[in-house]
């Protein structure tokens, strides 16, 4: 299978709908941010959304496009772009069905080769968070040279549980490919 990294931009509107179907069919979309979850949006409110951030560069959205099926296995996105103090967050996800095949670790190394040689931000630093229970994501973080800077206690809160969110970061000298 031969995979690439892939900026999606505004006029994507194929990826785009596919990554709108994935939020759709994700059943624990909260499990994935400590940030409140809305409900799903619309798609032409969706769209709209998502272009005018890809437009104004708040946001970079990539995909680990798979070249033999000419679909994407999974999404990164990185955003809050502070240009002072050359940061950025990003966060990632995979569809069930691609999961635990090697590919969060792939898309997530091709992505920070491709943002820590971007001239367009020239980033620093990026960092992630994650809820202390996603042992899958601390792995990924951890295995690609990523520090633990800081623990928010108590600060995911799900229906029956409540989780510490983990603070990774990784500055560019760090990163062997950089």
């Amino acid at each position: 299978m031969s995979v690439d990294l892939m900026e999606v931009t505004a006029v994507n509107v194929d990826v785009h709908r596919t990554l709108y179907r994935w939020d759709q069919e994700e059943t624990h979309r909260e499990r994935f941010t400590c940030r409140p979850v809305p409900a799903l949006l619309g798609w032409d409110t969706f769209m709209h959304s998502i272009v005018h951030r890809l437009q104004s560069d708040a946001l970079r959205l990539f995909v680990l496009w798979d070249e033999t099926l000419n679909e994407p296995l999974g999404r990164v996105t990185a955003f809050d772009h502070n240009s002072r103090n050359r940061s950025a967050e990003f966060g990632y996800y995979l569809p069930p069905v691609h999961r635990q095949q090697g590919y969060g670790r792939e898309m997530v190394r091709r992505f920070l080769s491709a943002m820590f040689s971007d001239r367009v931000w020239s980033l620093h630093k990026l960092y992630a968070t994650t809820a202390s229970g996603n042992i899958p994501s601390v792995r990924l973080l951890e295995g690609l040279g990523f520090h633990l800077d800081g623990i928010m206690r108590e600060h995911y809160w799900f229906e029956t549980e409540v989780q510490d969110q983990l603070c990774y970061s990784l500055l560019v000298r760090e990163w062997p490919l950089g």
